[in-house]
């Protein structure tokens, strides 16, 4: 039986995600949106851009009549007939995570194989639109040998508020923020991003990568004690709100996945050409972090924009 809308929206409200088994049918992922994804070169920012909209109108029609029903019943204010679309695809990839040295408080201490991402909460959609709050993530594999491998794993919201309840509060709508447990081989780089906390090893601190790329504080959770591992297999559908705290869980496998953002009302705004100029001209006066990334976005998109003006 195929989990109701209602219920979707429920544990959504109450946990911050929810799984939906068999969401996606064979003949929504077709062998040339396989092919596609398998061959297709990354971008910048980790993921694959530019898939077709041929190939993906059984995915598009399920996605865009599900979000907005869904936004509705969480009281979201979210476009109706705009989503970001995008790929995932992690390589399998085994051994310990590496440590980056020289140390640098701007970056992380540590890097692991395969694309594995640590806890955070996403980045790039919040220094654009800087609202996560009427934000949906959806995530699809269409690619996973193996429904025990190449997991999200995922902190629900009724744990975090039970276990920090500050925490829940802070990151409330929020996006640009890593979280990271101090270990013996990176007390330095804590020492170095932190100078003013006293620091111990299995501390957890929130970074809070924003405007102040020195903000962050100690928090009161261990993360790792308190995930949860949605078991995903080919075509089920992972559906959470964008302030919820996640991480790749392992990278035990290859996996592909089709992400669907569904994005704020507010969203847009930036595709209009005044939107897009007071966007431009706010770049001066954000922080070092938040427009080194939306430098070359915003280049790009005056490009592409001037071009479909002009010919």
């Amino acid at each position: 039986m195929k989990k109701t809308t209602q219920a979707i929206a429920q544990e959504l409200e109450t946990r911050g995600f929810s799984v939906v088994r068999g969401f996606l049918a064979a003949e929504d992922v077709t062998e040339d949106l396989l092919t596609f994804l398998a061959e297709a070169p990354k971008f910048a920012d980790g993921v694959i851009n530019g898939i077709a909209d041929e190939q993906m109108s059984g995915i598009r029609r399920k996605i865009e009549t599900l979000i907005p029903e869904i936004g509705g019943m969480l009281g979201l204010s979210m476009c109706q007939d705009r989503f970001n679309y995008c790929a995932i695809r992690i390589r399998e990839a085994h051994g310990e995570p590496v440590l980056r040295t020289p140390f640098n408080p701007h970056r992380d201490p540590k890097v692991a194989p395969g694309g594995v991402l640590n806890w955070h909460l996403d980045h790039f959609s919040y220094y654009l639109y800087g609202d996560h709050r009427n934000w949906l993530i959806c995530y699809m594999p269409v690619i996973k040998p193996s429904p025990d491998l190449a997991n999200l794993a995922i902190i629900p919201s009724d744990v975090l508020e039970s276990c920090d309840t500050e925490l829940s509060r802070r990151i409330q709508g929020r996006g640009a923020m890593r979280f990271r447990r101090v270990e013996t081989d990176t007390m330095a780089w804590f020492r170095m991003r932190f100078p003013e906390q006293t620091i111990a090893v299995d501390d957890w601190f929130a970074i809070d990568d924003f405007d102040d790329s020195t903000m962050g504080w100690k928090i009161n959770i261990d993360l790792e004690k308190c995930k949860v591992v949605p078991r995903l297999d080919v075509h089920d559908l992972l559906i959470m709100r964008a302030d919820v705290i996640h991480r790749t869980n392992d990278a035990g496998s290859d996996r592909i996945s089709i992400r669907c953002d569904g994005m704020p009302s507010h969203a847009r705004e930036i595709d209009t050409t005044m939107g897009l100029l007071k966007l431009t001209a706010s770049l001066p006066f954000v922080g070092k972090k938040r427009r080194y990334n939306l430098r070359n976005w915003v280049k790009t998109e005056w490009k592409k924009r001037l071009r479909r003006s002009f010919g």
